[in-house]
């Protein structure tokens, strides 16, 4: 009887340690894959943030990205505090948060000259407001702020689209082909008209392109669009300024 006491005690004292060996394990195995996505995400959002910056006038959406980027770090420093390149990796983005606190050293780079690169453009816009509602969401940012960034990067992504066409607007007018300056600014103008955004720059954008098309104005407004190398009465040629990298 003791005999039996004895065998059955070890029997589930083995279980016990095979089931303890398999949790730990089952937990390391979770740490690994939570650390793997984590990883990709950040290279995803610094990917992000470096087309943004093209894109961007406002800053704290920016920030905002980066504050994503350096959240992630802390995640991971949390799983694995072992890994020192993590340390690296969040003082870089706590330095780059101080960057990006300071202006702008260049204008956005919206004017693009392909369909491809607007619409990859445009897929980097969509992606930082899915990054700002999720931060929303896990209250990190109030619903007001998340409203404000939202509704700029929908108004960039629809500057994409206008200030690429009348910059072929502007080569067309350049090659002294007015008709077909003509046609660009009319889309232009038709896509300023069709979108519902209540940004007052749309307004004003919507008044100087019908001048453009009216002969009372050869470019429109630098505050509206800096991008001013293809401007019909601008002296440079600097046709290479286009965002070819995108």
């Amino acid at each position: 009887m003791t005999s039996l006491i004895i065998f059955c005690s070890i029997a589930v004292l083995s279980l016990l340690v095979v089931s303890i060996a398999n949790q730990r394990e089952e937990r390391q195995r979770s740490r690994r894959i939570r650390m793997h996505k984590l990883k990709l995400r950040v290279d995803e959002l610094e990917s992000l943030l470096i087309h943004l910056v093209n894109l961007q006038e406002n800053q704290d959406i920016l920030i905002q990205i980066n504050d994503e980027i350096t959240d992630m770090y802390r995640a991971m420093i949390q799983l694995d505090s072992s890994q020192t390149y993590l340390e690296a990796g969040l003082k870089n983005a706590e330095q780059r948060t101080a960057s990006l606190s300071e202006p702008l050293a260049n204008p956005p780079k919206r004017l693009l000259e392909s369909d491809a690169k607007i619409a990859l453009a445009q897929k980097h816009l969509t992606e930082a407001a899915k990054v700002i509602r999720h931060r929303q969401a896990h209250a990190k940012i109030s619903m007001e702020e998340m409203q404000i960034y939202i509704k700029e990067l929908s108004y960039q992504h629809l500057m994409v689209d206008v200030i690429s066409m009348i910059g072929q607007g502007h080569k067309a007018a350049n090659k002294s082909n007015p008709l077909s300056a003509q046609a660009f600014y009319k889309k232009a103008r038709q896509m300023l008209i069709q979108s519902t955004h209540s940004d007052p720059r749309r307004h004003q954008m919507i008044k100087e392109v019908a001048e453009l098309l009216d002969g009372k104005r050869k470019s429109i407004s630098p505050s509206l669009m800096p991008e001013t190398f293809l401007n019909p009465d601008s002296q440079q040629d600097s046709e290479h300024q286009l965002l070819d990298e995108f």
